[in-house]
């Protein structure tokens, strides 16, 4: 059993991701949007003593073909304020890789702050995409089946979570 998917285009996906990436402060507390402020604009990502300024509003989204290209200005003291891009191949649908993707090995970008940065880039945009595809499929008790592209606008489908068969039972023999 399928659910019908909700749609994301170019603008509502980064508006998506740029909440999603703001992450949680290190203490598990749940950050609070001040009624003058509104949502962050900037965070600190802090690495083994490193730290990047990610700008949030700066989250840029451009789908082509079957790809998911994903932009941030992100900030050092070695850099400055620079892009970097991820690009995220996606399944077509006709295949069993419905969550599946692919991506470089490094983000398309300042070489330094892509060496330095880009791993982390990359999993948090994709824990993003995963986690909206998750609350998507949650709401209507289902589990994420499937992340597809198609005239530039990302799909996500949800089903029923898939059950293992239960074992044989005891057939008697010794």
């Amino acid at each position: 059993m399928s659910k019908a998917g909700q749609q994301f285009n170019e603008k509502s996906l980064a508006a998506e991701l740029s909440t999603r990436l703001s992450g949680f402060p290190v203490d598990g507390t749940r950050p609070v949007a001040s009624a003058q402020t509104g949502p962050a604009k900037t965070v600190v990502w802090i690495d083994a003593g490193d730290e990047v300024l990610v700008h949030l509003d700066s989250v840029s989204v451009r789908m082509i073909g079957q790809t998911l290209l994903v932009s941030v200005d992100l900030d050092t003291d070695q850099t400055g304020r620079t892009p970097l891009i991820v690009s995220l191949a996606l399944s077509s649908g006709s295949d069993a890789a419905g969550l599946v993707a692919v991506t470089d090995e490094l983000p398309h970008g300042n070489g330094l702050l892509a060496a330095r940065w880009g791993s982390h880039f990359q999993a948090a945009v994709w824990a993003s995409v995963l986690g909206i595809a998750q609350d998507f499929s949650a709401q209507g008790g289902g589990v994420p089946r499937s992340l597809t592209i198609s005239n530039g606008v990302l799909n996500l489908e949800a089903g029923a979570p898939l059950q293992a068969p239960s074992p044989p039972t005891n057939t008697g023999v010794r």
